[in-house]
């Protein structure tokens, strides 16, 4: 794994040592390409178009960005800005300071996942969590074969159908409660995709599932934005294909899943014993976790405030 380390260099030399200790604990998960940003000594014989030409190029390799974000800098928001163009995973550690606040362009933005922390050691533990999560390839189904019954029946289904190799321009990735495990007999196939133009989107779609039983497609506005949602049947799976200009990373129903795999995985097997009977009620599944955790307020926003949550703070939530 490839990864990018991003840190105010020319404002920030006073937490080059916090810099190197967080470079340190990264090579643990992957090569870090940035590894000089923990020295107080900086290469000085290139150009500045040869830094932004280098390190843009690193960017885009990079398998996901890591910044620390607690002295602001131009150049470290340009680099995320860039990262969450290319649809990069996206992890910025700061520490509080009453003098400085994280900008709201990062800590209001989607595709980037913003934790405190006050010691080193909290970013090992950080880091740890979020590289567990990481380290999976959800894009890749295979995990399925070695699942449940309806998992195997699944991997069957869209490997038959081939619709992850038909729609890999929009990166098509399967989310939901049959990934992780605690679907219901009504559960369907969620495939999630990020499209740049909706109506070419809409037409790939028909023009490959179209005459799939009970095939529908729509565009719509969904939560101030432009979706496109096609449905149909598919040996014995109701299976939706939902396009958004947003990456897939940064959707919803991708976030939810990641963050409800983690919950299912911490709290254990009572835990999610709860949650499917709840489901087998009819209770959906984000309000089902936020029954269970008492979460208030609108239960898919709150179960993804839990995304910036310890496991340790996860687990005092389940009584």
């Amino acid at each position: 794994m490839k990864i990018y380390f991003s840190g105010s260099i020319r404002g920030g030399q006073e937490d080059a040592e916090i810099y190197k200790q967080i470079i340190d604990e990264l090579k643990k998960y992957g090569n870090v390409l940035t590894e000089h940003i923990g020295s107080k000594v900086q290469d000085t014989n290139l150009s500045d178009e040869e830094i932004h030409d280098r390190d843009l190029k690193w960017v885009m390799e990079a398998d996901v960005v890591v910044a620390e974000v607690t002295t602001p800098s131009l150049g470290v928001g340009y680099e995320i800005g860039r990262a969450a163009e290319f649809n990069k995973p996206i992890i910025c550690l700061y520490r509080k300071d009453g003098k400085k606040q994280v900008s709201a362009m990062i800590a209001g933005c989607s595709q980037v996942k913003s934790f405190e922390y006050s010691k080193i050691e909290d970013t090992k533990q950080i880091l740890a969590e979020q590289f567990r999560d990481i380290n999976k390839d959800w894009r890749n189904i295979n995990y399925l074969k070695d699942g449940s019954p309806v998992q195997v029946k699944a991997y069957n289904c869209l490997t038959k159908l081939g619709i992850l190799d038909s729609l890999a321009e929009y990166n098509p990735t399967l989310t939901g409660t049959i990934p992780i495990g605690i679907s219901v007999k009504e559960s369907d196939l969620d495939i999630a995709c990020r499209f740049f133009d909706a109506d070419r989107f809409e037409r790939v779609v028909e023009s490959i599932y179209g005459k799939q039983k009970d095939f529908k497609i729509e565009q719509k506005e969904k939560a101030g934005y432009w979706v496109v949602v096609a449905n149909f049947k598919y040996e014995g799976f109701d299976i939706e294909i939902y396009g958004s200009a947003y990456p897939v990373v940064a959707q919803n129903s991708y976030r939810h899943m990641l963050i409800e795999d983690r919950i299912l995985k911490l709290l254990g097997e009572d835990f999610n014993k709860e949650v499917v009977k709840l489901k087998e009620t009819g209770v959906k599944t984000e309000p089902a976790f936020a029954d269970l955790l008492n979460l208030e307020g609108d239960p898919f926003n709150e179960l993804l405030k839990l995304e910036s949550y310890s496991d340790r703070e996860i687990k005092k939530l389940w009584k």
